[in-house]
Order: structure tokens, then C-alpha cells, then sequence
């Protein structure tokens, strides 16, 4: 599986740096070691980085501050890039956002009221699917997950994207087993324009992006127009490191609270297992991946052939990554 290859080449690189345990000032400035990392270990960083064929950048934030930021093959800070199944994080900010604001009642909040006038036929089997289902990839939807093949491919493809998804059967009970879904983590996308009246992109804009200065930016959708709940965001790494920042310092952005703490605590907390060996994908919040083990958990957003957003709170740090995704594999998402 080529999803994390960027990850389980970088993490043992990122984490071995020389962090001191302190706590500096976001105005704090200087070079990288005023923030607690050897300069010299970021020379090194950069020399093994460019041994990564496919990688087009990676920035380290620390403290809030960009400490670190190599762009390759051509990429700049200005590049907008499809960051893939980081898409996902970002739909699960959004849907936290809704519920923050009033728009959602809940995670508990059952899925059929906003699907069922829109699909073909809703059976019975189905009404206990909650939002958090959905968010925790554990709806029970038959789904070929992540591997050799992904179902994404069939499913980007069909007629009709959400149809494609209900028409599937239950085979195991909603909230019970993990099974990575990118057709079901779509559904948000299309819950939340119902239940806002706007599309994910003009939600994200209104609600966040235009807060974090963060430009018009690309977002594909489906056969009917909502934007995809699981891929096809365009980002530059900076917009990434806004985001992963502002997870970081609880939901806070220039002295406005755009999302709520106790949603980021939520997102970014263990809910289920996936069943998965690798070890950075062995545990999952709400469309984040959470590791929690070792000396400094992290949680992060990570989406197919490298793209990434790792937020590590005790060491204040977020690294952000994008890489080439395409041509690398059977997968897409």
C-alpha cells in the first residue's frame, strides 16, 4: 500500500529531531534553534527529503511559526495542490463547525432525514446510521476498503455517486467494525449542504477559509454537484500548516474561536480500531487518524501518495507534506 509511503519515510526523520520540552512564545523568532531544534538536524532533514522522488514539499511549523519550508520539482509556497483524502479532515472540520453553529443537531444525528429525499430507495436497514457513523468509518456499508484495489474507482465513476453508496447493502451493524468508505464519508458533504443551504466550498469559505486567509480554492464534485466529502480539496502547504495550527492552538484563530474545542478534542480522539497493521494507521477519531502511543501522541489528516497534516500538541509542532499521487498505485482517494 502506497497511501503512507511519505509518512514511514518522514516520521523517523521528524521525530528524531532535538525538540526541547519548553514552551516559546509565537512571536518568539530567531533561527531553529531558538525554537528548540539543532539546526543542523534541519540540513539533514532537507538532504534526506530530496532523496524522495515524488515529494513536492514539506513544512515544519513550530510554536505557530513556519521553521521549515523546501518545495521540489517545481512546486512553490503558491502552488495549489489535491490533497486527496485530506479532503476528509477537512469535511469533519466543517461538519463541526455545523453542529457548533446550529446547523446539525449532533453526531447522533441520524442520516435519513438528508438522504432519503434524494436516493432512489432507502431500506429499512439503514435508518440507524448516525452522522457519527459516517465520520468514524463504521456505517456498515458492504465497500471494498483500501488495498491493492479501492471501490473508490467504481465509485467515482458511477451515474450517480450517492446512489451508488445507499444502493450498497449493511453487512455489519452501524457503529460496530471499521471499513475505510470514501463513498460514505462523501454523504457528509451532502448532509451538510442540506442542512446549511450551501455548498461545502461556500460553507468552508464563510465559516473558515476566509478567517484563515485562505484564498479561492479548487474542490471537485459529484455527477450532481456537491462538492466531494473525501477528496479533491486543492491546498497549498501553507493553507495546510493554517489548518493544522489552528487545531493546535484549540479552534483559535486571531482571537476568534472558529471551532469549538471540545470538537477538535472529539475529532482528534480514539473512537474505533481499524484493524489495520501499519502502525500510523492503527487508530482512528472523525476522519483523522490517531496515534496514541509513544512519548507524544499525534493525531493527522492523510490523503493517498503522501499528502499530509500531522499535529503533534505537546511538542507544538505541525509538519505538513504534499507529494505526486497519481501514477503511484491502484488507488485514488
Amino acid at each position: 500500500m502506497k497511501r503512507l509511503f511519505s509518512l514511514l519515510a518522514l516520521a523517523p526523520i521528524i521525530f528524531s529531531l532535538s525538540f526541547c520540552e519548553g514552551t516559546l512564545s509565537t512571536n518568539y523568532t530567531g533561527g531553529s534553534s531558538l525554537y528548540g531544534i539543532d539546526s543542523a538536524r534541519l540540513n539533514q532533514v532537507y538532504t534526506e527529503a530530496q532523496n524522495i522522488d515524488a515529494l513536492y514539499s514539506l513544512v515544519i511549523s513550530r510554536y505557530g511559526d513556519i521553521i521549515f519550508e523546501k518545495y521540489f520539482h517545481g512546486h512553490t509556497a503558491e502552488t495549489v495542490h489535491d490533497v486527496r483524502s485530506v479532503t476528509k479532515s477537512i469535511t469533519s472540520i466543517l461538519i463541526g463547525i455545523a453542529i457548533d453553529r446550529g446547523f446539525i443537531t449532533g453526531v447522533n444525528e441520524r442520516i435519513y432525514g438528508y438522504i432519503a429525499p434524494l436516493v432512489d430507495e432507502f431500506d429499512a436497514d439503514k435508518k440507524t446510521i448516525t452522522i457519527e457513523h459516517l465520520l468514524t468509518m463504521s456505517a456498515g456499508f458492504e465497500w471494498t476498503p483500501i488495498g491493492d484495489w479501492s471501490e473508490y474507482n467504481n465509485w467515482i465513476t458511477a451515474p450517480d455517486q450517492i446512489n451508488y453508496v445507499m444502493n450498497k447493502p449493511v453487512v455489519t451493524i452501524p457503529g460496530s467494525e471499521f471499513n475505510y468508505n470514501d463513498g460514505a464519508s462523501h454523504l457528509l458533504s451532502v448532509i451538510l449542504t442540506e442542512a446549511a443551504g450551501l455548498s461545502a466550498k461556500e460553507f468552508a469559505e464563510k465559516y473558515l477559509f476566509n478567517y484563515l486567509e485562505i484564498g479561492d480554492r479548487p474542490w471537485g464534485t459529484d455527477n450532481r454537484g456537491y462538492n466531494l466529502g473525501n477528496v479533491a480539496v486543492e491546498l497549498t502547504s501553507r493553507d495546510m500548516i493554517k489548518l493544522g495550527n489552528l487545531f493546535l492552538y484549540d479552534g483559535r484563530w486571531n482571537s476568534q474561536q472558529l471551532i469549538s474545542q471540545n470538537w477538535i478534542e472529539e475529532s482528534t480522539k480514539y473512537h474505533i480500531s481499524t484493524g489495520i497493521g501499519f502502525e500510523y494507521e492503527k487508530y482512528y477519531g472523525y476522519l483523522w487518524w490517531v496515534h496514541d502511543t509513544g512519548d507524544h501522541p499525534y493525531y493527522f489528516a492523510n490523503g493517498y501518495g503522501g499528502q499530509f497534516i500531522v499535529i503533534v500538541p505537546d511538542l507544538e509542532l505541525v509538519v505538513v507534506a504534499t507529494n505526486k499521487w497519481w501514477n503511484v498505485g491502484n488507488n485514488a482517494d
